[in-house]
């Protein structure tokens, strides 16, 4: 036997023992999400936007503080007037001139635990502005990590698909070398009988050698989009896949698509969050043009501290700013001209969008037109190669016009099994943009599809 046959037999023996489980696209969809890295890393993102908004809704709440010390001081503080006592000497006085005249006022050692509280009262705006804009960077997390999902889909559904498409080819080009195999011995038998030529032989012999070699590619190319699924998905091996390659004959209308992507493409309820979020800016420096009224109050606990100072206050405070140079009114000017631009982005976005979609329907529907074509071409194929085996059979027919049906039915065949890969990925790109990938699964369990595989033939 060959040592390209051998690598060949070997490869396909080594993919056929990689895994024994069977895994559907739902499956593996499944086993994605929960691995992929990227997807996890927008989770994160979208948890860290979420308890931004928290803590913006914690500014509507009153801010308590508590401060705490002991001090040591230089010195008590206190006043001495016991210098005036020789001025009031001429009064008759005695007993109190005996006395120290030294009042002390604070000890040089105390302490304190004092708490004041702040609560918001009006603040032009900011707060509510900036609590909005927090749940508009939320929303922007999640349309994030919801285009991140379903980019991440459709590269599993192209990677899957791939892998099955790979396989299918490698069983076409076996079926293909076994053919071939066998015809060399029926046309060595009749040469040895005299009923066949050298000739004929030999041109047998090199189809066979081309056999063996579109074998080996499409066996190479098989290992390599094993290596890439596995990659997506996060595993080491993958067993035999069991939703097959698709078409279904009709799909909705380019307008359903448009309809759907403009109401729920990722990318621009992206884009229309980010002009939320300009709308807000717009507001906090609006707010920056009025007063802040807080009220406010505190007391505390006190050791050796002078009854002198109150124990506890309220009170009103107003923060107004009257003039820094007029950077607020640029601010604000900056912040309508970014809202401004942001929603002409909405508007280019809106276009290229309605282009993609456009474009991939067409790729799509092209697919299917060229699948439906291909099947009346492998129906032929199928009856003219049959035709071919009898006639070679009778002595009608040469080896070589046996050899070139054979050839000519695994083309097609492989032919339409490239248009049902090309019609899967276009479609889940198609979704993709629509902002529906998760109705994939409605299409591939759908009663009206058509499957394609002769991975097991």
């Amino acid at each position: 036997m060959r040592p390209i046959v051998l690598f060949i037999l070997s490869a396909l023996i080594y993919v056929q023992a990689l895994g024994q489980c069977t895994l559907s696209l739902t499956e593996a969809a499944e086993m994605t999400f929960a691995t992929n890295s990227k997807i996890k890393a927008t989770e994160f993102q979208t948890l860290a936007a979420k308890r931004s908004r928290q803590a913006a809704l914690s500014l509507f709440s009153p801010q308590i503080n508590i401060h705490s010390g002991w001090v040591h001081a230089q010195k008590d503080l206190y006043i001495d007037i016991n210098p005036l006592k020789p001025l009031l000497g001429s009064l008759d006085i005695a007993p109190l001139l005996g006395l120290d005249w030294r009042y002390t006022i604070q000890n040089r050692n105390f302490g304190f635990i004092e708490a004041d509280i702040t609560v918001p009262i009006f603040t032009g705006g900011k707060i509510i502005s900036a609590v909005k804009a927090a749940k508009t960077s939320e929303q922007i997390a999640i349309s994030q990590g919801l285009a991140q999902r379903q980019a991440t889909f459709t590269e599993l559904v192209e990677r899957y698909f791939a892998l099955s498409l790979s396989r299918s080819a490698v069983a076409v080009r076996t079926q293909v070398l076994e053919g071939m195999q066998q015809h060399l011995k029926d046309i060595s038998a009749l040469e040895s009988l005299g009923m066949a030529t050298k000739a004929e032989v030999l041109y047998v012999k090199y189809r066979l050698s081309e056999a063996e070699q579109e074998l080996a590619a499409a066996t190479s190319t098989l290992n390599l989009a094993h290596t890439a699924l596995c990659t997506t998905i996060g595993t080491e091996s993958i067993g035999e896949l069991t939703t097959p390659i698709f078409y279904i004959q009709a799909i909705e209308s380019l307008d359903h698509f448009i309809t759907l992507a403009l109401q729920s493409n990722a990318q621009l309820s992206e884009v229309r969050s980010q002009r939320q979020l300009a709308k807000q800016n717009i507001a906090v420096h609006r707010a920056e043009f009025f007063p802040e009224i807080v009220a406010m109050g505190g007391g505390g606990f006190t050791r050796n501290v002078t009854n002198i100072l109150p124990r506890w206050a309220v009170g009103v405070g107003l923060n107004f700013k009257l003039f820094d140079g007029l950077r607020r009114e640029y601010q604000y000017s900056a912040a309508k001209n970014t809202y401004k631009r942001v929603e002409a982005l909405e508007l280019a976005t809106q276009d290229d969008i309605k282009l993609l979609v456009t474009s991939l329907y067409n790729s799509t529907t092209a697919s299917l037109e060229r699948i439906l074509a291909l099947q009346s071409s492998i129906d032929f194929a199928t009856e003219y190669l049959q035709m071919q085996r009898d006639a070679f059979a009778e002595g009608a027919a040469t080896s070589t016009t046996v050899i070139d049906a054979t050839i000519e039915l695994a083309a097609v065949r492989i032919e339409q099994l490239k248009c049902a890969f090309e019609f899967d990925t276009n479609l889940a790109k198609l979704l993709e943009a629509a902002g529906a990938s998760d109705t994939l699964f409605d299409y591939s369990n759908s009663s009206t599809k058509h499957s394609l595989s002769y991975e097991k033939e």
